[in-house]
């Protein structure tokens, strides 16, 4: 044990002499949570300011009196659109859609016809979709309030337009709210202990046996598995210290969030923070002794490191696939890497049930996968003597 514990204390020093490794544990634990953070709380930002702002643009209000009426009760205000709109919508020089309203508008309303109004927005533009659904609402709640006028005039009960009473219902808890926000956090940390122990785990393996260090070490009277636990260690220190730092980082950086609701969605309590640690700790040794497996394979640094980047692109899908499945989560789930621990910290963030399933299916999983990869690794370095 006090071999291993030696072999481990060495090679997290020199991971830390290492300036590559010591700029991404700087940059993830710093600036990582606090970026992911701010970003999601501008992109709501824009996205209540866009819902809520009171302000349509229109290309040929002057041939809808009615409506423009209707509009400017319902305290919206009215611009008139620039006459190359669809240019500038393509160019997102414009950001809102524009409504189009025909010349023969009120003619078509007089007579009882249909009159036909267009939503104009570019697809590429991501943030004209924003505008079309309250537009749409604002048409449909003026083509009622017509509807209901005519029918008023015919001395018809306007009530016979509403046949169906339908009102909403909603079942989500108030801990719900914030669900997607506290998924995605999850997510940011697990993603992020994917890139913390990158480096050190290349330079533990494929770089010493690309300075020719590898060898003489391995001339020791010290078995192959314990050179493996040692800089396993090592590495799965460094990347549950990021991990720690990026999750205390979340107090300091809930102070740069300008939105009020996320700012509250997002605030933890010591318990659930230490709950976070806990959840990710096996996740971070499973990782660390895959990265060292993956690495040692590499002759040299580069080709090590072409080899470990394979691991930091199939772990976003791997967290990608819950986004894309329907209906609950299947049970196998449980048994996935990363996604497992995604569910797990969502639960727990959301005070929802954890059962004893919940808890170890991904710590087995993790221990398997971690043992599997210290025998390959510990096989490898007994090979690298013949």
């Amino acid at each position: 044990m006090k071999m291993i514990l030696a072999i481990a204390y060495k090679e997290l020093l020199d991971s830390l002499r290492d300036k590559r490794t010591m700029m991404m544990v700087v940059v993830l634990a710093l600036f990582g949570m606090p970026f992911m953070m701010i970003f999601m709380s501008e992109m709501t930002n824009r996205i209540e300011k866009q819902v809520e702002k009171k302000v349509i643009l229109v290309s040929g209000i002057k041939n809808a009196p009615q409506f423009q009426n209707f509009v400017e009760r319902q305290g919206y205000e009215i611009k008139e659109a620039p006459a190359d709109y669809e240019e500038q919508l393509q160019s997102k020089n414009l950001i809102d859609p524009v409504l189009v309203i025909d010349k023969d508008f009120s003619d078509k309303l007089a007579h009882g016809e249909r009159p036909t109004v267009y939503i104009v927005l570019d697809v590429a533009n991501q943030d004209t979709q924003t505008g079309v659904r309250p537009l749409k609402h604002l048409m449909q709640s003026f083509a009622n309030e017509m509807a209901v006028m005519n029918l008023s005039m015919r001395g018809v009960s306007p009530d016979i337009l509403n046949v169906v009473d339908v009102q909403e219902r909603h079942l989500s808890r108030t801990a719900d709210t914030g669900a997607q926000l506290k998924s995605v956090m999850s997510m940011m940390l697990m993603l992020t202990m994917v890139s913390a122990g990158l480096y050190a785990a290349i330079d533990t393996s494929a770089g010493e046996r690309e300075r020719g260090s590898l060898e003489p070490l391995m001339m020791n009277p010290v078995a192959s598995w314990t050179f493996a636990i040692g800089k396993w260690l090592a590495v799965s220190t460094l990347t549950m210290l990021v991990v720690i730092f990026s999750v205390l980082s979340i107090f300091p950086s809930s102070l740069l969030i300008r939105n009020e609701t996320v700012k509250i969605l997002l605030q933890f309590s010591g318990s659930e923070m230490l709950m976070m640690v806990l959840v990710l700790l096996p996740l971070g040794f499973c990782l660390s002794a895959l990265q060292i497996a993956i690495a040692i394979n590499g002759k040299t640094h580069k080709e090590a490191q072409a080899r470990a980047t394979l691991l930091v692109v199939i772990a976003p899908l791997i967290s990608m696939m819950s986004m894309f499945k329907q209906g609950a989560d299947p049970v196998w789930f449980k048994w996935i890497p990363l996604i497992s621990q995604n569910q797990l910290m969502t639960k727990i963030l959301n005070n929802e049930v954890v059962t004893t399933l919940d808890m170890l299916a991904p710590i087995i999983t993790c221990v398997v996968l971690a043992v599997l990869a210290l025998w390959y690794t510990s096989d490898r370095m007994r090979k690298v003597l013949m």
